[in-house]
């Protein structure tokens, strides 16, 4: 990496678009890292593996730890692990270390090719408020099972009869909750499977919505496990975001819509928002959150599952081995 004064600080506006040819030089920016980057980013500077590179998005982990730090533009999906630019994503850097590998992560900063972001503040991951009484977060309940009767979800049929099972003994049998849950992880194709966007949604919910001891209690047991399984079942990023929900923490449009649904405000423009989230992933995470407000409304074994009329997927996915879990690296071969 070339020596920090010989860096040229670029103004973030002056970024080189998305699509143009790459300035010569090295390019340094400004960025606003989350709370729950900076043991990894205060260590020394290390290497780190291109997990990808997007218009909106850079995906980077480090080879010592595994952690996973993603960078992202300021319109982007924010995810609890991100490094927030002040650019847009028509403004996007990224493009300009397109094809690298000399990645880089520690000593305050996140590097890729030409790129260098300087971690200049710290944003701390939202969450939702305390959720109001047992009517009001019935309702939330309702209107999200009745808005998401139309939406187009990435989960095959055993998924979704899985989903229904980890709702329905999530409570009643940790146990056999936790079989459904970890045959879900992987299952799907891209970045974030179906199957884990789902359980990221289950497992903040069900921490977020139950005001008791037991909601949390279970969303860690179960979200420990979840965590523990997930490295070698699916993407690096999803195994990551994984263990991010196990603690309670999700990208914005997901924590808006549990925050509401809990309130019983603004539900039907919260989902609105979240479905704009990747191809289905959106809808997978909130088929996700209503499964685990089933679970936390009931206590037991509700007497459906949570969503018993989900259309066809949007894409085609590929069949798929059931119920045995397959990483998304296999799915994808």
């Amino acid at each position: 990496m070339a020596d920090p004064g010989e860096v040229s600080r670029v103004p973030v506006g002056a970024v080189t678009p998305a699509g143009a040819a790459a300035s010569v030089g090295p390019v340094s920016v400004p960025g606003s890292a989350s709370t729950v980057l900076r043991a990894v980013l205060a260590g020394p500077e290390r290497a780190a593996r291109v997990l990808g590179v997007f218009p909106a998005a850079l995906y980077l982990a480090d080879v010592d730890s595994g952690e996973v730090v993603t960078v992202c533009t300021h319109d982007a999906v924010r995810l609890p692990n991100a490094v927030v630019l002040a650019a847009r994503t028509e403004r996007s850097p990224f493009p300009v270390s397109a094809g690298s590998a000399d990645a880089r992560i520690g000593g305050g900063a996140v590097g890729l090719g030409p790129l260098r972001v300087d971690v200049v503040r710290w944003w701390t991951p939202p969450r939702p408020p305390v959720p109001g009484d047992v009517r009001t977060r019935a309702h939330g309940v309702t209107t999200l099972c009745a808005a998401l009767d139309t939406a187009a979800t990435g989960l095959p049929a055993g998924a979704r009869a899985d989903l229904a099972e980890l709702s329905r003994y999530a409570y009643a049998d940790p146990e056999r909750a936790a079989g459904a849950a970890l045959r879900l992880i992987g299952l799907g194709p891209g970045l974030t499977p179906s199957g884990d966007d789902a359980l990221c949604g289950f497992l903040l919910a069900l921490r977020h919505l139950d005001p008791g001891a037991a909601g949390a209690r279970h969303a860690h047991t179960l979200g420990a496990r979840v965590a523990a399984h997930a490295p070698g079942r699916t993407t690096d990023l999803s195994a990551a975001l994984l263990g991010h929900a196990a603690r309670g923490d999700g990208c914005t449009q997901l924590i808006d819509l549990i925050g509401a649904m809990g309130r019983d405000t603004d539900v039907l423009p919260c989902l609105r928002r979240l479905l704009t989230v990747g191809h289905t992933s959106g809808a997978d995470l909130a088929l996700g959150v209503l499964a685990g407000a089933e679970a936390m409304r009931t206590g037991a074994a509700p007497a459906e599952p949570p969503h018993p009329k989900l259309p066809h997927p949007k894409l085609p996915y590929p069949k798929l081995p059931y119920p045995e879990g397959r990483s998304a690296r296999e799915q994808r071969a």
